[in-house]
């Protein structure tokens, strides 16, 4: 369980303060599927690296599994937009480098790397470098990296945002159906509304800066989900409701009250 306790984030600039996260709580369950969208520049990518303890909150505190996150930890990955691949080593390589910093022995990295090169469908690229490779393969080399270093909760931050649409489709649904075989929490931060109800259980809609939760929105629909789903009228009817609340004009008492509502 991880546990989100009044965090605040705030920034000096120059002569002036700038409050970008403001008084945010929440919970994420083991295993589950969370989604954030709000405008651009309210604070998500902040949020993560606070999660994943690459920033201290200025006020608040963070705690996974009862234990306080006080820094970075092999128990949280985080993955970016851009690959950060390591462009001299190979995908198998690449996978491999967390483990090669946690000494294991030979045949247990060997394993760890073929299951996340098999279950990603990597198996046949594995001595290529990142170069020779499609923009939606890299992120899968990313993604498997982060899962073979175990971690129990993976943060994704606009992981799909420079792939073309249909990349990102089908990128989607490789993600949805490695959750439904690993079952890591995942924490995936978009602006794609549909990508949003497409993949989470639940989807957190964020006012502007300083963000906070704006709305709550649990996922109605079943799993496992296919992309024959954004077609129906209810899936169109879920995604005009998101849009809509994030188009509204913020307004502070509806920014400071979480309201629990099914889709």
């Amino acid at each position: 369980m991880l546990k989100l306790k009044n965090i605040s984030k705030t920034y000096n600039s120059g002569k002036e303060q700038v409050e970008v996260v403001s008084n945010l709580s929440l919970e994420v369950r083991d295993k589950q599927f969370v989604a954030l969208v709000g405008p651009s520049g309210c604070g998500k990518t902040t949020f993560l690296k606070i999660i994943a303890g690459l920033l201290a909150p200025t006020y608040g505190e963070v705690i996974l599994d009862r234990e306080k996150i006080l820094g970075p930890g092999k128990d949280r990955g985080l993955i970016f937009q851009n690959f950060n691949l390591f462009p001299w080593l190979t995908v198998s390589k690449n996978i491999s480098f967390g483990l090669d910093l946690q000494k294991l022995d030979s045949k247990k990295k060997e394993e760890i790397v073929n299951h996340y090169l098999r279950i990603t469908g990597l198996k046949d690229f594995a001595e290529f470098y990142p170069k020779n490779l499609s923009g939606g393969m890299q992120q899968r080399v990313a993604i498997a990296r982060t899962l073979a270093n175990n971690p129990k909760i993976i943060l994704m931050d606009e992981p799909f945002g420079s792939l073309d649409s249909q990349t990102r489709s089908q990128m989607q649904e490789f993600l949805i159906d490695l959750w439904e075989t690993e079952r890591k929490t995942i924490i995936f931060v978009t602006h794609n509304v549909g990508e949003a109800i497409f993949l989470a259980d639940k989807i957190y809609v964020l006012t502007k800066r300083p963000m906070r939760i704006k709305k709550i929105f649990k996922v109605p629909f079943l799993r496992p989900r296919k992309h024959a789903l954004k077609r129906t009228k209810d899936f169109f009817a879920s995604e005009s409701k998101i849009t809509q609340e994030l188009d509204m004009t913020n307004d502070l008492t509806k920014a400071l009250t979480i309201f629990n509502t099914d889709i």
